[in-house]
């Protein structure tokens, strides 16, 4: 499966799409969106032992910096495809491009799935 690669330059972030490189938006724009440098994951008891957090999680939750988990990540081909449909012109309801408030709509519902329970998905 293709996967997209992302990158920051000059303060934007960019995923990697059709060849070129999208624009998603100011990265301090998305830092913003998403509650400032970094981001917290609450997990509950028995979720907070889960073997890929590497150790026990003392309060249940997982921070991590936005900065460097987004331009570590990769994405799918569908994930890109739906955020580049969005437009980067337009201002959204929060006051920045239609497309950046999108891909951090779209991130918080992933690293907040990571959290829940399946019951509450």
């Amino acid at each position: 499966m293709q996967r997209y690669d992302t990158k920051l330059e000059d303060g934007a972030f960019f995923v990697e799409w059709d060849e070129e490189w999208l624009e998603i938006g100011e990265m301090a724009a998305l830092r913003d969106l998403f509650g400032g440098d970094t981001y917290e994951i609450e997990y509950d008891q028995t979720q907070s032992k889960a073997p890929w957090l590497e150790n026990a999680l003392e309060d249940q939750t997982l921070s991590f910096d936005v900065t460097e988990t987004l331009v570590d990540m990769d994405f799918d081909a569908e994930f890109v495809a739906d955020v580049a449909q969005e437009p980067i012109e337009e201002t959204g309801p929060r006051g920045y491009p239609v497309r950046t408030e999108v891909f951090a709509e779209k991130m918080i519902e992933i690293w907040d799935a990571q959290g829940r329970q399946d019951d509450e998905v």
